[in-house]
């Protein structure tokens, strides 16, 4: 159960990594602007924003989604080598982490009518599911 729930949280960490990278790539190379914009936004109501909005909007997606790809990283790494190999304190940073992450990301798209809640609630089923087989694994003794 060890291994299925670190696969589960390493397609976590891969599917974070993939979609904040798609989403930095197109901001930070001036492809198009943060998505959140026509998530919530219609394309006259766009056209009307201050360039000053557009760009703050912009700014903020590169920040936040250049600490996504960090954290994804650092999962991987930490999933890969530490829990794994059966070592509880890499699960109680898991834990709280990408906890925390996930329940605010549905907190922050509150407001917005929940413009992302596709891709929240594929996120919050993988990490549910492989911290919560990690978990079972680590403190069962069920360490396959």
């Amino acid at each position: 159960m060890l291994k299925a729930g670190s696969r589960f949280l390493s397609i976590w960490s891969g599917l974070n990594f993939l979609i904040s990278s798609l989403i930095l790539t197109i901001v930070v190379f001036q492809i198009g602007n943060s998505p959140l914009l026509g998530m919530v936004f219609e394309k006259s109501e766009i056209a009307s924003l201050d360039p000053k909005v557009i760009a703050s909007l912009n700014a903020l997606t590169i920040l936040y989604n250049s600490y996504a790809v960090a954290l994804s990283i650092l999962v991987w790494f930490v999933v890969r080598l530490c829990l794994s190999k059966g070592q509880k304190w890499a699960f109680g940073a898991l834990l709280v982490t990408i906890g925390l992450v996930e329940i605010l990301a549905f907190i922050a798209s509150a407001p917005l009518d929940h413009a992302r809640w596709q891709v929240n609630v594929v996120l919050s089923v993988l990490y549910v599911v492989g911290i919560g087989l990690s978990g079972y694994a680590l403190f069962k003794g069920d360490k396959k």
